[in-house]
């Protein structure tokens, strides 16, 4: 069985010589999900209770490729996130079901999961704040593994 993707990826920042967060509680999991009405997928729950994201400390709080994982308290649904930046950032329809979780470079793009009120069927993540916002991964493992990569598919065309 191959390791789970938040493993693989704390033992990424580990080797990049980052300190590592402490997971978030059940419970701050669950209030998450009540206040957004959403049920994370599975692997992005044990993310979560495993790791909250990289350090708020400004040597932490991205890798060296300038990507920066979010913790729980700063992810929010795309319509608000977008709400907090001035400049005119283009949206879409389903903006309310995607929440992001990590941004590039000091938010010149950010990354955003699809969650639903119940966890059925598919959880893209997908660019925000491109010009021609694309599907990245099909799941957040798959943004894991892409990011361990250092993919193609991380960066707009």
């Amino acid at each position: 069985m191959s390791q789970p993707s938040h493993e693989r990826l704390v033992r990424h920042w580990i080797d990049s010589g980052l300190k590592i967060s402490k997971g978030c509680s059940p419970s701050d999991v669950q209030r998450f999900e009540l206040e957004n009405r959403v049920t994370l997928p599975e692997d992005f729950r044990l993310y979560f209770l495993n790791v909250n994201g990289m350090l708020p400390d400004a040597r932490e709080d991205c890798d060296r490729n300038g990507f920066c994982f979010w913790p729980l308290s700063g992810v929010k649904s795309v319509v608000k996130e977008l709400a907090l930046h001035s400049s005119s950032i283009p949206g879409s329809a389903e903006d309310h079901v995607y929440f992001v979780f990590a941004d590039y470079f000091q938010w010149s793009w950010a990354y955003a999961i699809r969650l639903l009120e119940v966890a059925t069927g598919p959880n893209p993540v997908i660019h925000v704040g491109t010009l021609k916002p694309k599907v990245v991964a099909d799941s957040f493992t798959q943004f894991v593994e892409l990011y361990l990569l250092d993919a193609e598919q991380l960066y707009p065309v």
